[in-house]
């Protein structure tokens, strides 16, 4: 777009889902002089890093995939986690973006230089590259987090978090212990149970769970599939519907609570179904209303504590010591392993984003963000860092999860498109545009469920420092889908 001497036009940090769909879609309009850096040795993202037992996506998988490039061989409903990774290798081979991805590549800071409109990226190794644009695709379900407990490090048997499964350690006729009971443990705790010697779960929180509606995809529908892809997209259609009426129950909840309260009563009477005993039952109920926290889907997690082998703890765990868990009655519990299930830091300083992003007048993103609440307009640009776009910015998370991606893509390459169409160099989101947007999310975020008051005891990942809940977009994504297709780059300056 001008002379300066540019390693690469465009910028993509991260080979996972979103990475590898920037990708596709720029090289759809003719851009190609990009590259994607990946800190690791290889693409996937969380689907790279998440290949625990059971692991599995949580929503039908024909949705979850990209709605250009269906894929009819998926085994089950709610494909494994292996399938996924396989089918973003398919994606990155078949749309020739492997050649673009330079991995081992760890980022220290980005810099956005004033007087020629490009940023530089630092790299940890002290190599440095200079690009016009940058797309963060990075994601924030990358960074475990290890619990504050007294002691954690003394501990002499095995321990590892589930984002960081240890295939090397052997769990027949062990004694076990699983800390937490968010999405990868509802996975994790029936996949080892039956191998286990003893298996404790530790639970804080306890989740709300639905039945899963799950079942092995005959190659009858798999031939079916790959010979009439409409039909494969009927049962798109039938799996995004039901998460359109899903999302609007919970951005609605002020308006509608009847919809929520609906889905709560049915696992009600699943957790009772399923578990035997009343008074771990009890336990197993969460008393928050439903929606507060991502609910889970599983048919076998609950029933797992009806097991004679598995015991659920409720007492606080006051410290770790070189032989196990000591609650806080004063019991120690001997263990061989302890299993960390205690998910990932979010939309927080250091994390989101990973590295240092300087832009205009030296503000630094993940400060801005933590000094002045999470915000972007439509999640993909914020003022000051001009150039600079986010695939998973600030109210832009949902169940229907590739529905909002391809919608940030499509308005990321409009953006790059239209500035490549009139020879732009410096694409900024005008701070009046973007003040009006974040007023108005704020103001639709205080009717969904994650602001109610039956919220208070959730401890939900939702929720920000700010008390924000600047993760999910108050939006369903059929709204969100049809927002950005049709708004206007006029908020955006264009200039060279």
């Amino acid at each position: 777009m001008n002379n300066i001497n540019l390693d690469y036009e465009i910028v993509i940090i991260g080979a996972g889902i979103s990475g590898i769909g920037a990708g596709i879609k720029l090289k759809e309009k003719n851009m190609h002089s990009f590259v994607i850096l990946e800190k690791e040795s290889e693409l996937g993202g969380t689907w790279r890093d998440n290949r625990y037992p059971g692991v599995a996506v949580d929503i039908p998988s024909s949705s979850y995939s990209f709605s250009f490039e269906l894929n009819p061989k998926w085994s089950k409903v709610f494909a494994p986690g292996e399938e996924i990774q396989q089918y973003v290798h398919h994606c990155a081979e078949k749309y020739r973006i492997k050649q673009h991805i330079q991995y081992n590549a760890d980022i220290n800071r980005i810099v956005f230089n004033e007087s020629n409109s490009t940023w530089t990226i630092h790299f940890k190794n002290g190599s440095q590259l200079i690009s016009r644009f940058v797309i963060s695709a990075t994601g924030v379900l990358n960074q475990p987090v290890t619990p504050d407990i007294k002691g954690i490090s003394h501990f002499k048997g095995e321990m590892f978090h589930t984002a960081r499964w240890d295939n090397d350690v052997e769990l027949t006729n062990k004694r076990v212990a699983i800390i937490g009971t968010g999405a990868s443990s509802v996975q994790v705790v029936p996949s080892i149970a039956p191998k286990v010697k003893n298996l404790q779960v530790y639970q804080r929180t306890p989740i709300w769970v639905s039945p899963k509606r799950d079942s092995k995809i005959s190659q009858k529908y798999k031939t079916k599939f790959e010979q009439y892809p409409l039909y494969q997209r009927y049962f798109r259609f039938r799996s995004d519907l039901f998460m359109e009426i899903a999302t609007f129950a919970a951005v609605n909840n002020r308006t509608l609570p009847w919809m929520t309260k609906t889905a709560e009563q049915s696992c009600r009477y699943f957790v009772k179904k399923q578990v035997k005993d009343p008074e771990l039952r009890k336990k197993l109920t969460p008393n928050y209303g439903f929606g507060c926290k991502r609910p889970a889907v599983s048919n076998e997690y609950l029933k797992t504590f009806n097991r004679n082998n598995v015991d659920l703890v409720t007492d606080g765990i006051s410290e770790i010591t070189e032989k196990g868990l000591k609650t806080a009655d004063g019991v120690e519990h001997e263990l061989d392993v302890i299993i960390l299930a205690t998910g990932f830091k979010t939309l927080e300083l250091g994390n989101a984003p990973s590295f240092e992003v300087i832009g205009l007048e030296g503000t630094e993103l993940g400060q801005f963000w933590h000094d002045n609440r999470y915000q972007a307009y439509y999640g993909v640009s914020v003022p000051k860092f001009p150039n600079y776009f986010l695939t998973y910015g600030p109210y832009t998370g949902g169940l229907n999860w590739f529905s909002m991606l391809e919608a940030n893509l499509k308005f990321i390459i409009r953006s790059l498109n239209k500035a490549k169409r009139k020879n732009k160099t410096y694409i900024e989101v005008k701070q009046a545009a973007h003040d009006k947007y974040f007023n108005y999310v704020l103001k639709r975020s205080r009717g969904t469920v994650f602001k109610n008051k039956a919220c208070v005891e959730a401890n939900s990942y939702y929720l920000d420092h700010h008390g924000d809940a600047s993760s999910p977009a108050p939006f369903t994504p059929a709204m969100r889908w049809f927002k950005v297709r049709l708004t206007r780059l006029d908020a955006y300056q264009f200039r060279s």
